[in-house]
């Protein structure tokens, strides 16, 4: 009887040495339930203007190729579409620099400080990857507008125009895949010190 005392005591001293450490050691990591869901939702958003974009770039070279068959028609059509989506894309955007606004209200709680110095990080990234990706919008539309003037005749030749464009929608993709890169890498970090590999 004593022995199984002794042993029920030792079992609940550890049982509360284990809950204590513990207790101890997640008391010092936090995040806001806030940040997670902007998080989660702002994932949503990058992704779903990832897929747009590259149903313009895919529809990009779709124009092109009417442009060498002389199918003004289809072009034209194509154009609009993107038009259209070059302004579903901006809406998204502004979601996206919505979520991660609810970010950066809620990094100030995360514990620790190292967390937090890598989510302000990615936060950072993100809201600028969300400037270039409204400047990359901005030129595809001012191309799409250049091609449509060129399908109707307005502007036969713009070919130094279009290749600015496009130039300069390549670099802004470079820019964008770069923070793009950052923003992943800080939140890569940021896991790890709540789950540990």
């Amino acid at each position: 009887m004593k022995a199984r005392l002794v042993i029920f005591l030792s079992t609940i001293a550890v049982g509360l040495g284990i809950y204590l450490l513990v207790a101890a050691v997640l008391k010092d990591k936090f995040v806001p339930q806030e940040f997670l869901e902007a998080r989660a939702r702002g994932a949503e958003l990058a992704q779903n203007i990832v897929l747009l974009s590259r149903e313009s770039l895919k529809n990009l070279g779709q124009i092109s190729k009417y442009d060498l068959e002389g199918n003004v028609t289809g072009a034209l059509d194509l154009i609009s579409i993107e038009i259209n989506k070059n302004q579903e894309i901006r809406r998204e955007a502004i979601k996206l620099s919505s979520q991660l606004e609810k970010m950066a209200r809620a990094i100030g709680a995360i514990k620790p400080e190292g967390a937090r110095i890598l989510a302000t990080e990615a936060v950072s990234s993100e809201v600028a990857l969300v400037s270039r990706l409204i400047v990359y919008n901005d030129f595809f539309l001012q191309l799409f507008g250049t091609l449509e003037t060129k399908f109707q005749g307005e502007e036969p030749n713009p070919t130094n125009r279009v290749q600015q464009l496009i130039n300069n929608i390549n670099d802004e993709a470079k820019a964008i895949n770069q923070f793009n890169k950052r923003f992943s890498e800080s939140l890569a970090e940021f896991d790890k010190i709540f789950v540990p590999e």
